[in-house]
């Protein structure tokens, strides 16, 4: 155990905690105040992306809770205001590859073996302190990968460039330079790219859910296999999507009570779908076990088809919940509401590199396009993972390793490999990502269930009666005139979490489609940089 210090009192935590698991696991829920309405805020999506949960450590500059790992004696205060300054940012440090390859997820550390293994220098880049991504997180005390990456980090060809995140992207007469923040700035240049940068935890909202304890399901997963950590006791999980059973699974083996699994999605109602998985053995094992430990629980969840959450209750944090299934309404006594509606692909550094990408019929996302051999429209750069569709670690490591592949070749290397056998596994993954996306639609209807007060920019605390307003009173049509008309999509996250519920709601409210709306994807500088870094780098 180690001792902190939390607004001048002195609380302990296991030793390799993140600040966001050492609060929680204190029973301090909310730790920020929202710099418009004063709100109470504190962990959401538990990955960096949403930027509720920010902290001052040791009187420096705001940083990320979900992302600090904590260190004997640090002293943590409340609040995103800077009480310090920035320090001193040195040169970046300058690393050559034949590759680079942008995280370090499943598809990135297969794209990264891949491309070593043939005779290419690697650099692969993550934001996290070790590879893994969000399916292999790994315990920040005892890392173990899988049997078949654990090589990665001795590797002679690979270097692993951990806690840099990839802030500006570009290339110049055949080169990619690739500049990054984190614990010491660095700039990489190689001959080809692979973009392997997953995805954001899609959450359409509901009132209350920006009280502390609404979390993503993705965070409640990230800390316990981070850090072992519980987000509550009594446990909601919601939404839609084979990410809640695996969700509702883990808490339960975890030791948390999961009160109810409501589900949007009527899986059974869809015979047609549902005969077609049978196609798939290995994943309907995998749904199974997920069912029975949630079947021998005690006390065991309620599995709730056709249900919405829709709002969340509390006194500066969760305490009750309210579900519906259109002709019901229950309320539920939680703590702790995980919700998931799917997963938007990240596509800034995509965008930053000129790569086509192309909107999802009816899902405010859009996937990047490739070819047979994972290139993209971009010469050099190629992709892998939840990039070009959500699919999940099978779909992700054929992926990565084809990518890695086509990489090393475009960099010079003589490839003899057969890729057959990735091509096939590709295929199946594919066919089986498309299946899921039939069975577990967005809900038709969710607009109907939120009110004008309705926050639908967390940062902003933009309403729904604001974007209606400028619809309405403005004629305003697509989402980059509605940012800057109501500041949706400017505050800490930059859109990650309100941009595609706002693409959706301007879709819908126009009457046009998501792909003339738009998106707030498009970022110069992709992830917040202290501007010595900015001018480091110039």
């Amino acid at each position: 155990m180690i001792t902190f210090r939390f607004d001048g009192r002195e609380l302990t935590a296991p030793d390799g905690a993140t600040v966001a698991s050492a609060l929680l696991g204190n029973g301090v829920v909310s730790w920020r105040e929202t710099r418009r309405g004063g709100a109470p805020r504190g962990l959401f999506c538990g990955i960096g992306h949403c930027h509720d949960c920010l902290v001052t450590v040791n009187a420096g500059m705001p940083v990320r809770a979900c992302q600090t790992q904590l260190r004997d004696a640090d002293d943590i205060r409340s609040g995103a205001a800077s009480r310090g300054s920035a320090p001193a940012t040195p040169a970046p440090a300058r690393v050559h590859a034949d590759v680079a390859v942008v995280g370090a997820g499943p598809g990135g550390m297969a794209a990264a073996l891949a491309a070593a293994d043939v005779g290419c220098r690697v650099a692969l880049i993550d934001s996290a302190p070790s590879p893994g991504g969000q399916i292999y997180r790994q315990p920040v005390t005892a890392p173990a990968l899988p049997d078949r990456f654990r090589r990665l980090t001795t590797h002679p060809r690979i270097t692993l460039l951990p806690d840099a995140t990839v802030w500006q992207a570009g290339r110049d007469a055949g080169t990619f330079t690739l500049r990054c923040t984190g614990s010491r700035p660095q700039t990489v240049t190689a001959r080809a790219v692979v973009l392997a940068t997953g995805a954001a935890e899609l959450v359409l909202p509901f009132d209350g859910w920006t009280l502390p304890g609404v979390i993503t399901a993705g965070a409640a997963q990230a800390l316990m296999k981070s850090t072992g950590t519980l987000p509550g006791s009594r446990i909601l999980v919601a939404g839609t999507g084979p990410l809640l059973l695996r969700a509702a699974a883990d808490l339960v083996r975890h030791g948390a009570t999961v009160v109810a699994v409501c589900d949007t999605a009527r899986p059974a109602a869809q015979p047609r779908h549902a005969i077609a998985a049978l196609r798939h053995p290995a994943k309907l094992a995998e749904a199974a076990r997920y069912a029975t430990t949630l079947a021998r629980a005690n006390p065991r969840p309620r599995i709730l088809q056709g249900w919405a959450v829709l709002g969340a209750y509390g006194d500066g944090r969760v305490r009750q919940a309210r579900v519906t299934n259109g002709r019901h309404t229950r309320m539920l006594a939680v703590d702790t509401v995980a919700v998931s509606h799917g997963l938007v692909p990240a596509l800034e550094l995509s965008r930053a590199l000129g790569c086509h990408d192309e909107q999802l019929d009816g899902f405010p996302a859009a996937v990047v396009s490739v070819d047979a051999s994972q290139q993209t429209t971009t010469p050099g750069v190629f992709a892998a993972g939840e990039l070009t569709g959500i699919g999940g670690a099978a779909k992700a490591e054929p992926e990565g390793t084809l990518a890695g592949l086509s990489a090393a070749r475009h960099a010079g290397a003589t490839v003899t490999t057969r890729t057959r056998d990735l091509t096939r596994k590709i295929a199946q993954a594919r066919h089986f990502a498309a299946l899921l996306a039939r069975l577990y639609p967005l809900p038709e209807h969710w607009l109907d269930n939120l009110t004008p007060s309705t926050t639908i920019c967390r940062c902003e605390e933009t309403t729904l009666a604001d974007l209606t307003t400028a619809i309405g009173t403005a004629q305003a049509h697509d989402l980059r005139t509605i940012k800057g008309l109501t500041r949706c999509g400017m505050g800490y996250c930059q859109g990650r979490i309100c941009g595609p519920v706002a693409q959706a709601i301007t879709a819908s409210l126009t009457g046009g489609n998501l792909a003339t709306t738009g998106d707030l994807h498009t970022r110069h500088i992709a992830t917040p940089v202290p501007l010595s870094e900015l001018r480091a780098a110039t």
